[in-house]
């Protein structure tokens, strides 16, 4: 009976709803941007070669990591995005999802272990084990739900930054700042998602409502913003597009957290804060061009 009726789609149409199946599970964009972060950041820290084993290895171990990530959540926690009406997706075969992200989960420690320092390993080791222990247990409550999902979104900074021995100053409190617009980010998510969160897992926006959520994160990126007006000092004033992208993520962060203060409701928009993080991106390329 089933085949019949796949038999009936359009080849064209099958194919377009495959595709999209597979760009929503596996969110490419997001492992090419954290792999991205990643090697950007490893340039400041592994000498002047553009190209080393381990600015190559340090992408790929994010970029694995991100994938098996996404396909061990959707495996994981179907029932959370069957609920999202906005935003469906119906996951056919959830063990699926589970195995192939198991397999990246490994592949990602394996290409960390032969290639990075033990810090590295050990981070993406970490980031296995909060993943596969959010999908059913850290994601129940919202002070971890929040916390370590923040710190999995800083990791491919840290492990670029770690991944060799010559550290600029700035690239820490970058890291630091980063890690708080994510903890804001996750607050914002979750307000947008509390209607298919509703029964699965208990957010801070169920605990203390969205306003309180809204300004709380709004605190959060104050801290940021505090961050990167102490690490300012570290850029040269002679960098002119280092500088620029630097203040362009403050003066983001600052309206954001302006809105986030007064309880004005930006959860839809969650995403537009990443052009901070991105703007940390260019600023960290621009001293690296200088540098060397």
């Amino acid at each position: 009976m089933w085949l019949n009726r796949l038999t009936r789609i359009p080849t064209k149409k099958l194919l377009m709803n495959t595709f999209r199946y597979l760009k929503k599970i596996t969110r490419p964009e997001q492992c090419l941007t954290a792999a991205l972060a990643t090697f950007v950041v490893a340039l400041l820290s592994n000498g002047p070669s553009w190209f080393t084993a381990e600015k190559i290895a340090a992408p790929i171990t994010i970029a694995l990591s991100v994938l098996g990530a996404s396909l061990w959540h959707y495996g994981a926690r179907y029932d959370v995005y069957a609920k999202k009406h906005w935003d469906v997706v119906t996951v056919i075969h959830p063990q699926r999802l589970l195995f192939f992200g198991c397999v990246s989960f490994i592949m990602s420690v394996v290409v960390a272990f032969l290639f990075l320092p033990k810090a590295c390993t050990l981070i993406a080791f970490i980031n296995v084990f909060i993943i596969v222990f959010y999908a059913r247990r850290l994601d129940q409550y919202w002070p971890w739900k929040n916390l370590v999902i923040a710190l999995v979104c800083t990791s491919p900074l840290i492990i670029g930054w770690l991944s060799g021995q010559h550290v600029h100053s700035i690239v820490l409190p970058m890291i630091i700042a980063t890690f708080f617009i994510y903890l804001a980010r996750e607050i914002l998510k979750d307000i947008q998602d509390r209607e298919a969160n509703h029964g699965l897992r208990f957010t801070m926006v169920m605990d203390i409502g969205v306003k309180a959520s809204l300004r709380i994160a709004g605190a959060m990126l104050c801290i940021a913003i505090l961050v990167l007006l102490i690490g300012w000092q570290y850029i040269p004033s002679s960098l002119f597009f280092a500088i620029a992208a630097y203040w362009i993520s403050v003066s983001v962060l600052v309206w954001n957290g302006i809105k986030l203060l007064m309880a004005t409701d930006l959860a839809s928009r969650y995403k537009r804060i990443d052009i901070a993080v991105l703007s940390f991106l260019i600023c960290i390329l621009a001293i690296r061009i200088s540098i060397f």
